[in-house]
């Protein structure tokens, strides 16, 4: 399992080296995806170690929000503003084969859809956001077992 901040961090970069940067709200969902996919692909294996808590505009890891906050909903273009003291530990971080091919696929799948159609799609009838959120609480964890059992749906449909 990775940190959620290193996982986020590779997505950033490789939205800045295609000139194709995220918001913070694609961010999340790119996340939340790629641990969507691992989780479903890999018997239950988790790819971040964090939970996801259901807010009100998706899922959402506390930490990412709090690492990329200040670019607010506009899109992360560069690092600049960005305190690498608290990446110190894993910018040179090399992730496994599977994790690496996850994040690869949920690129691929999700790179060219806005963040707002992403949460829109994460408000599903039946997804795991929808069964945990409740108005007005965002530390509700939703619960990786959920997320496996939502996500495994798409992965045998697809097989």
């Amino acid at each position: 399992m990775y940190s959620a901040s290193l996982i986020a961090y590779k997505f950033v970069q490789r939205g800045i080296e295609e000139s194709n940067p995220l918001t913070q709200m694609k961010l999340q969902k790119m996340v939340y995806l790629a641990q969507g996919l691992h989780l479903s692909m890999y018997d239950g294996l988790s790819l971040i170690r964090e939970d996801f808590q259901a807010w009100k505009y998706g899922p959402v890891i506390p930490i990412i929000y709090q690492d990329y906050k200040l670019y607010g909903s506009s899109l992360i273009q560069d690092l600049s503003l960005m305190n690498f003291n608290d990446f110190s530990g894993f910018l040179n971080t090399d992730l496994n084969y599977n994790a690496s091919s996850v994040i690869d696929d949920a690129w691929k799948i999700a790179k060219d859809i806005p963040g707002t159609q992403l949460s829109n799609w994460t408000h599903n009838e039946g997804s795991p956001w929808h069964k945990f959120y409740k108005e007005g609480v965002n530390d509700i964890i939703i619960p990786k077992d959920e997320i496996k059992v939502y996500f495994s749906k798409f992965i045998k449909h697809a097989s």
